[in-house]
C-alpha cells in the first residue's frame, strides 16, 4: 500500500513539473490537445481515402496514391505534432508512448510507400515523352522523393524523444 501511495505521488509529482516546465496554463494545452486531436482526425480521414479503393498492382493508382498521401501530410502531422506536445506538456506519459509509437509505425509505412513509389518512377517517366509534360512530373517526383526522406526521419525523432520524455518524466 505504500509503494502504490509514493508511486501515485511521483506520477503527481511528474505531471505538475511537466506543466511548470511548459510555462503555459493547463487550459492552453488542453485547447492545443483538441486541435491536434482534430486536425489527426481530418488528416487521417483524407489519407486513408486515397488508398481505397486499394488498387495495388496498378502504377498509376500506386504512384498517384503515394504522391497524394505524402502530399496531404502536413495537417495529419501538424495533428500528431499538437497532440504529442499537449501530451508532454500535461505528463500523459501513456499517450506520449502511444503517439511515439504511432510516429514510428508511419515512418516504416513512409518507407515502404517509397519503395512501392520507386517501383514505377521508370513506368511513370516511359509513359511521358512530352518534354513539358516531363519537366512537371520530374518536379513531381522530386517533391515526393524529398518528403519520403524527411516525414521518416523527422517522426523517428519525435518519436524517440516522445518515447524518452515519457520513460523519463520530463516535460522539457
Amino acid at each position: 500500500m505504500n509503494v502504490l501511495a509514493v508511486s501515485d505521488v511521483d506520477a503527481a509529482a511528474r505531471t505538475e513539473r511537466a506543466r511548470a516546465l511548459a510555462g503555459v496554463p493547463p487550459a492552453s494545452w488542453q485547447f492545443i490537445a483538441v486541435l491536434g486531436a482534430a486536425f489527426a482526425v481530418l488528416g487521417a480521414v483524407d489519407l486513408g481515402l486515397a488508398w481505397f479503393p486499394l488498387n495495388f498492382g496498378t502504377p498509376q493508382w500506386e504512384f498517384g496514391t503515394v504522391t497524394q498521401t505524402l502530399d496531404g501530410m502536413p495537417v495529419f502531422t501538424l495533428g500528431l505534432v499538437l497532440s504529442l506536445a499537449a501530451a508532454v506538456a500535461q505528463g500523459k506519459w501513456l499517450l506520449t508512448r502511444l503517439i511515439s509509437i504511432w510516429l514510428f509505425v508511419l515512418a516504416f509505412l513512409i518507407v515502404f510507400m517509397a519503395v512501392l513509389y520507386a517501383t514505377d518512377l521508370p513506368i511513370a517517366l516511359r509513359a511521358v515523352p512530352d518534354p513539358q509534360i516531363r519537366q512537371g512530373l520530374m518536379k513531381a517526383i522530386m517533391k515526393t522523393s524529398a518528403q519520403a526522406v524527411v516525414y521518416p526521419a523527422a517522426f523517428v525523432w519525435m518519436g524517440i524523444k516522445g518515447w524518452r520524455l515519457s520513460a523519463s518524466g520530463k516535460g522539457r
